[in-house]
């Protein structure tokens, strides 16, 4: 499904420093029905890995590749994947539901799918009750929940979570 191949990666803290590297090398591959979990002390590279593959930072050398199957272009590749940030954004003006149903549209989930979905994960991660409450009433549960809702609701191929369990509780 992916693949880094020899990916290193540094930071300059000062223009006239040299950078500290965070990737050094790495290479995994991750079969597609896998799970793959990084662990490692702050500052060991795991959300820069992360930032890497989805394109939001570059690397300093190797490759990431995508297969076929995730899509042939990166545009393709990024509309199957649900990615879950460590500090997610929400909108607390919407509610739940106009939230998910904001992001699903923007994912170009046909309206029909996009309820079904919003529906079946809200009930499944009993977030479902809150969905017509405004999110700033949320707790910190409850938007951790939503927001796995949110990665979820365009049936991605490659979920992508950083953090997840930040916040929830151990039900």
């Amino acid at each position: 499904m992916l693949k880094f191949i020899n990916v290193t990666k540094s930071f300059k803290e000062d223009f006239w420093k040299e950078g500290k590297v965070v990737l050094n090398d790495l290479s995994f591959t991750l079969e597609e029905g896998s799970l793959c979990g990084f662990l490692g002390a702050n500052g060991a590279g795991k959300t820069t890995s992360i930032k890497s593959l989805l394109g939001f930072i570059s690397i300093d050398s190797g490759e990431i590749k995508f297969s076929e199957n995730l899509g042939k272009s990166i545009d393709e590749v990024k509309a199957k994947v649900g990615y879950f940030p460590e500090r997610p954004y929400f909108y607390a003006h919407m509610t739940g539901m106009e939230f998910c149903l904001y992001l699903g549209k923007l994912q170009g989930v046909a309206p029909k799918k996009l309820h079904e979905n919003i529906f079946a994960w809200s009930k499944k991660l009993k977030i479902d009750f809150a969905l017509d409450r405004k999110i700033n009433h949320y707790s910190k549960g409850m938007l951790q929940r939503l927001g796995f809702v949110s990665c979820l609701i365009h049936d991605p191929k490659l979920i992508i979570l950083d953090e997840p369990l930040s916040g929830l509780d151990p039900l």
